[in-house]
């Protein structure tokens, strides 16, 4: 099995980068047998979307290889049973099914947040993540529903096995809650086909290649679009750009 490792972060952020590293290193027997995790942080100060990020990873990592498993990866979920293995199932899986947070049981069914792994037809059979949760919550439940509306089902370890802790931190600056979130889950099944990897738009600020994982920050723009609007110029400038009326341009009449 051919598996790849996402985790996600928003940039300058130090605690996003911070938390990004430390999971890396306190992961990093079990990330060497496998293939090098993409960790696409988001550029700018803009409000956080994780689950589109999570469609930039995977389509930047398909555009480096053929890969025939796809873990997303919360960066603050540490593993605490190695039964819990990190390959695929004949469905999408659901690995994060036991947090410490949660008293180590499934918050409820369709819970499908944390650590989930897909092959690339499951995933493109289910057009990926939604682009369009901004802000904290929502996105995960729209994911499991979306595994239903496209005909699979949701896979899961045992629940002994599918054990993780996760490390306490607070929500990062511009990770606010979404408070649009469950009018957009009433909405899932009008929008999963319209609104997914068929709709993806970003672009590349950087890479960086190293041993363990390759760094790809993004712009992912902004619920407005990928481009920022133009902002009218302030009044000074626009009156000396404006352009010279023929009228006001001719010379005063000779006394």
């Amino acid at each position: 099995m051919h598996s790849l490792m996402f985790a996600c972060g928003k940039t300058p952020a130090a605690s996003s980068a911070g938390s990004c590293w430390t999971r890396r290193k306190m992961l990093e027997p079990r990330m060497m047998t496998l293939s090098p995790p993409f960790l696409p942080p988001q550029a700018g100060n803009y409000t956080f979307n994780r689950a589109k990020l999570m469609n930039i990873g995977f389509r930047e990592a398909m555009r480096e290889e053929d890969w025939d498993c796809l873990f997303f990866h919360d960066v603050d979920l540490i593993p605490e049973d190695d039964r819990n293995t990190y390959i695929c199932d004949a469905n999408p899986k659901h690995a994060a099914i036991a947090m410490d947070k949660f008293g180590y049981k499934l918050p409820y069914n369709m819970y499908f947040g944390g650590v989930s792994a897909l092959s690339p037809l499951q995933y493109l059979k289910m057009n990926g993540f939604p682009n369009n949760y901004w802000g904290w919550g929502g996105e995960d439940d729209d994911i499991g529903i979306r595994v239903s509306l496209a005909g699979m089902h949701i896979s899961r370890p045992p629940l002994k096995h599918g054990r993780y802790k996760m490390i306490k931190h607070k929500l990062d600056q511009g990770n606010d809650v979404n408070p649009k979130r469950f009018n957009m889950l009433a909405k899932t099944r009008q929008t999963w086909k319209l609104d997914g990897m068929n709709s993806l738009e970003y672009e590349v600020v950087s890479r960086e290649y190293l041993p363990l994982y390759a760094n790809i920050t993004v712009d992912i723009g902004t619920e407005k679009g990928l481009k920022p609007l133009i902002k009218a110029p302030p009044p000074q400038a626009a009156a000396k750009d404006k352009p010279i009326d023929k009228e006001d341009a001719k010379a005063p009449p000779k006394p």
